[in-house]
């Protein structure tokens, strides 16, 4: 019995991914707040489950105990398996999750006078990951570090 149709192997989870990250970016393009909340729980679930795959692939070039090391070490890739977990399971019981929220954020400007004519653009809003240590990070750009690291990994490993 065949699940997960046109899927067979880590590569083609990380082709998902790929695709899921200019998802992402469109949609953060677009500031389109729906889309990108839906394209980041896309895009973390799919970079979460190419854990998932590299560790049922039998491979001789890596161990299971490399890939948990990998996750763990990433600020990337936890900060999205937090995410992942979060949007699938609500709550996170079973770890002390790294990330502690994800945010859309608008950036401050000048008050100006609706009589000055000055006509200020419209500020673009960001989407932001923040980790339990306080740092602030910029979801498209962590998402295309999480993206790299894995792929790194998988070309350094052969697969």
């Amino acid at each position: 019995m065949v699940l997960s149709l046109g899927f067979t192997s880590p590569q083609d989870i990380l082709g998902k991914v790929e695709r899921d990250l200019n998802d992402l970016d469109s949609a953060i393009a677009a500031q389109d707040q729906g889309l990108i909340c839906d394209a980041l729980c896309d895009f973390s679930v799919s970079i979460t489950s190419v854990k998932d795959w590299l560790k049922a692939h039998s491979s001789s070039s890596y161990t299971l105990k490399q890939v948990e090391v990998l996750v763990a070490g990433s600020e990337a890739l936890s900060s999205f398996r937090d995410i992942a977990k979060a949007n699938k399971h609500r709550l996170i019981t079973r770890y002390t999750p790294t990330t502690d929220e994800t945010l859309v954020s608008i950036p401050s400007v000048l008050f100006a006078s609706p009589d000055a004519g000055l006509g200020l653009p419209k500020q673009p809003i960001r989407i932001k990951i923040i980790r339990t240590d306080g740092a602030r990070l910029d979801a498209g750009a962590l998402a295309r570090t999480a993206f790299e690291e894995l792929k790194v990994f998988m070309t350094n490993h052969g697969v």
